[in-house]
């Protein structure tokens, strides 16, 4: 059913950075950490971090008002166990790092009428190699969503047919683990960049998965992927590349699987009409803010790319609307 819309909820949809940006701003203070089982006075935090009175009592003011935080009415203000444990790093269920990306995503879709009128951003130019901190807070976003649909997309794939998962750009082996926990024959390589082979090390070795996965080094833009697998996993790898930069990686794919491998996909995957997925058609403006090539494709266009590079039998074996799509092919 077609959206409905009014002038009420049109207003509404352009107030709502408001509300981000007070998030936002809270998550890079790393203040619900700071008020974690202490209740503070704008006077105590600011003397301890040197902060600013007025935008600090403000900006508290309003997530009291919002219920994020609670405030007493001799100005002591507090977070709540359940939103300590999402806001938090130590929290077992924290979404943090999620919300740190978004002040990423903040900064680049801030040029976002620029690159529609001129097809540049001084985003684009101006951004450097991620920070380590950026880094740990991008991986961290990924495992956030990825540990909530790993699993779903494991399960719905016949693994009795592979012995050898090579995760291309595995981060901290989020996908590898719910494929390992879904057939206990297998094992896994992880390949990425040396900081994040780091960040996967401590997780595995965490969850108890590292006496069955390898880690290898190295940058899936450049350098060629280690040989020995018959499945290769490029899970939300594909929408940060143009198509032309995907060739190049299918290629390399190709040339590192076993005969009969079989190359998986894990992305959005829109229609023709680039409107479906609803969420994919929103995710690649977030690539055109972000890369200078990326965006959510066709079927059509990844089974042609697949297929230049020496894939065959290109098909969709999942549907789904939160890029949770898999496209299977085989060497």
């Amino acid at each position: 059913m077609p959206e409905q819309w009014n002038a009420e909820r049109l207003l509404e949809m352009g107030g709502a950075f408001q509300l981000s940006r007070i998030l936002l701003t809270a998550a890079e203070l790393d203040l619900f950490a700071k008020l974690r089982g202490r209740p503070r006075t704008v006077e105590d935090l600011c003397e301890s971090e040197g902060w600013y009175p007025r935008g600090l009592r403000i900006i508290m003011d309003a997530l009291a008002a919002i219920g994020l935080l609670s405030r007493t009415s001799d100005g002591h203000y507090a977070v709540d166990k359940p939103i300590a444990e999402w806001l938090t790093q130590e929290g077992g269920e924290t979404v943090l790092p999620m919300i740190l990306h978004r002040v990423s995503m903040w900064n680049s879709w801030s040029y976002l009428t620029e690159i529609v009128r001129t097809g540049q951003s001084p985003y684009y130019s101006t951004k450097k190699k991620r920070s380590k901190e950026d880094m740990e807070a991008f991986i961290g976003a990924m495992h956030v969503i990825g540990r909530r649909m790993a699993g779903d997309v494991a399960r719905s794939v016949d693994l009795s047919r592979f012995h050898r998962l090579l995760d291309v750009g595995g981060a901290t082996g989020t996908y590898a683990m719910a494929f390992l926990k879904a057939a206990p024959h297998m094992k896994a390589t992880v390949f990425d960049l040396p900081l994040v082979i780091e960040m996967a090390r401590k997780r595995l070795t965490e969850e108890g998965f590292i006496d069955r996965v390898e880690l290898v080094e190295g940058d899936y833009m450049t350098d060629e992927l280690p040989a020995g697998h018959d499945l290769a996993l490029l899970s939300a790898i594909i929408h940060s590349n143009s198509r032309e930069v995907n060739r190049e990686l299918f290629r390399r794919v190709h040339r590192c699987l076993e005969p009969g491998g079989s190359i998986l996909i894990r992305d959005f995957v829109m229609d023709l009409t680039r409107t479906r997925p609803t969420d994919g058609a929103v995710f690649a403006v977030n690539m055109l803010a972000a890369t200078t090539g990326g965006d959510c494709f066709t079927f059509q266009e990844i089974r042609e790319d697949l297929e230049q590079e020496g894939f065959r039998g290109v098909q969709m074996t999942r549907e789904g609307q939160h890029m949770d799509q898999l496209i299977e092919a085989v060497k």
